[in-house]
């Protein structure tokens, strides 16, 4: 029995039954709307099952935001965009199969789908919107397909059970915040197509334990990796420039970086309480290292500052009790450990302090070994004398 019905379109019309079926059918777009302006939003509740017929082209903005009860949906192949925030928050929604029709998915289209556990994204689907699938909590693998060149601002934000995810070699960038607080994400690997790494575009995924930046990334956006508290080392390529703000902030866990010969800036708080890191060095292109770089990294013992370094923040190694810092005679790095009470050496000296130790020894050694000969010679007179 039909309980509700009536036009959502120019040429499209909507029924809803008894048994909480809505179907959509006619032809053409559907409408847009605000979040709470779906001629259906009244009877929200009661939609448990949604039919599109084919000739619908499209799923216009926010048609089922918060259609909380709302656990399947049939797309047909003539839809060819999915609105802004279609399917927001419909938390009963377990899965959906995207038709290869479908070439964009708006932004916030999946948001808070949180029982969605799987997603196949089709191959004519070129973008995916910013927060296209934040908080989709159950989200355990998502396939991107080659036709993809952007992944959006927090697309995969905070989906918590999403251990892996394959990128493929078409996206060229990485937004804000992608893939923030995906605790689940073990590793992941950027393709040689992508350029730049959003800010904070990997930010607290705690469970991180490597990744791959590929020679085509040319900056590191800040936060990027702030809060991955499992990651181990990671290596910067050659391309890299510059290396945000609070862009390894909190890697608890990480021991060692190398800093590429093409990075000329360190932001500032970018590897601001490291609390495991032992060393590092320098390059000769970095001429700044900025505010609270490595404040807190308690077990850095000793990093080599190159005379190309002529700007340190404040409090750049605050709270970093065991450091030396290494430099030459006369150079910034000196000025600035004896004005902040920083252990200082030369360049060398260690190297020069060992080479003395081993000469001393050497001699040391020499003399024992004359001793030793000249007591033999004195026991062998005195033996032969006796006889």
């Amino acid at each position: 029995e039909i309980i509700a019905s009536g036009t959502c379109g120019d040429n499209l019309t909507w029924t809803l039954d008894d048994s909480g079926l809505l179907t959509i059918g006619g032809t053409g777009d559907m409408d847009n709307f605000d979040s709470y302006t779906s001629p259906w939003h009244k009877n929200r509740d009661f939609i448990k099952k949604v039919t599109i017929k084919n000739g619908v082209t499209s799923i216009g903005e926010n048609a089922f935001h918060n259609c909380w009860r709302l656990a399947s949906i049939t797309i047909p192949d003539s839809v060819t965009s999915i609105g802004a925030y279609t399917f927001s928050h419909c938390e009963k929604l377990t899965s959906i199969t995207i038709p290869n029709s479908v070439i964009s998915i708006g932004d916030g289209a999946f948001e808070g789908c949180k029982s969605l556990t799987t997603i196949t994204i089709p191959d004519g689907v070129t973008s995916i919107g910013d927060s296209a699938f934040s908080g989709c909590t159950g989200l355990t693998e998502i396939t991107i397909p080659d036709s993809v060149t952007s992944i959006g601002e927090s697309a995969f934000a905070h989906c918590k059970s999403l251990t892996s995810i394959t990128i493929p070699d078409s996206v060229t960038s990485i937004g804000e915040s992608a893939f923030c607080g995906c605790y689940g994400l073990t590793s992941i690997t950027i393709p040689d197509s992508v350029t730049s790494i959003g800010r904070a575009a990997f930010e607290d995924c705690k469970s991180l334990t490597s990744i791959t930046i590929p020679d085509s990334v040319t900056s590191i956006g800040s936060g990027a990796f702030g809060g991955c508290e499992d990651l181990t080392s990671i290596t910067i390529p050659n391309s890299v420039t510059s290396i945000g703000e609070y862009a390894f902030v909190h890697c608890n866990n990480l021991t060692s970086i190398t800093i590429p010969d093409s990075v000329t800036s360190i932001g500032d708080g970018a590897f601001s309480n490291c609390t495991n890191l032992t060393e590092i060095t320098i390059p000769d292109s970095v001429t700044n290292i900025g505010n609270y770089a490595f404040s807190y990294c308690e077990s850095l013992t000793n990093i080599t500052i190159p005379d190309s370094v002529t700007s340190i923040g404040d409090g750049a190694f605050s709270e970093c009790d065991k450091l030396t810092i290494y430099g030459n005679e006369g150079s910034y790095a000196q000025t600035y450990a004896e004005k902040n009470k920083i252990d200082f050496k030369t360049i060398g000296s260690d190297k020069e302090s060992f080479s003395s130790s081993v000469n001393l020894a050497n001699v040391r050694i020499a003399v024992f070994l004359i001793a030793f000969i000249i007591l033999i010679i004195v026991l062998i007179n005195k033996k032969t004398k006796n006889k």
